[in-house]
């Protein structure tokens, strides 16, 4: 029996869960645009408590290290370091385009492409197909110019957006009026729930774990500082 935490600091919207052994137990998803790092310890806190336990009895954080906001991944990736200095708790990489991919997880047989407004035109994209309830990898997370993102995508294909909270965002108007198409801000999901998921289903002992100390922010582009530097 273990306990499985999960946590998505990836876009506007904080999410953590909780999952026991493969059932879901509590889940926290809330708008915190540029606040992630004043609530996460709060959220985290919330629930724990309210799912009747303590801290020590987590066995495993699932964590969502990108692509996605530069500062978001930092923060939510310094908290589980944090609450792991003192335990060797396993903690799982998660893609933040997976959890994204796998909010369709009734979708049986059908590709998912999930899709971050990475600014300058610029596209964070990944595909997947659902089988068996989860988003099986069709393609590796990538940067793709917006041209070729529009020209690459499969007809039939259910599409997830997220503009990270992007108000001016026009990248992704070229799907209004196609079928199949979810952005985040009319339908919202639960994250960090399905973070939790996510690291429920893998077992312990496989590779993919790892300790805390290495995980590291997948951010598939430097940032603008390093641009700025030269780096």
């Amino acid at each position: 029996m273990s306990r499985t935490l999960g946590l998505d600091t990836s876009s506007v919207d904080l999410g953590i869960g909780l999952y026991h052994d493969t059932a879901p137990v509590a889940s926290f998803s809330r708008y915190m645009r540029y606040s992630h790092a004043e609530h996460i310890a709060q959220a985290v806190a919330f629930i724990i408590k309210t799912s009747g336990i303590t801290p020590d009895r987590i066995d495993r954080i699932a964590v969502v290290t990108g692509p996605g906001s530069f500062t978001g991944l930092r923060i939510g990736i310094a908290f589980v370091k944090g609450f792991c200095i003192e335990r060797s708790i396993p903690v799982l990489p998660v893609s933040s385009l997976q959890v994204m991919a796998q909010s369709q997880k009734a979708a049986e047989g059908r590709t998912i492409v999930a899709a971050f407004d990475a600014r300058n035109n610029d596209v964070f994209t990944g595909s997947f197909v659902i089988c068996n309830g989860s988003a099986v990898r069709k393609t590796d997370d990538t940067l793709e110019n917006a041209d070729r993102f529009r020209n690459s995508l499969p007809p039939d294909a259910i599409i997830i957006t997220d503009t990270q909270g992007y108000s001016r965002s026009t990248v992704f108007d070229f799907l209004k009026g196609r079928d199949n198409v979810f952005p985040v801000e009319k339908f919202p999901m639960q994250r960090g729930l399905i973070c939790a998921e996510t690291g429920s289903r893998i077992p312990d002992g496989s590779e993919e774990w790892r300790t805390a100390g290495g995980i590291v922010p997948n951010y598939l582009r430097p940032s603008a500082a390093q641009v700025k530097a030269g780096l």
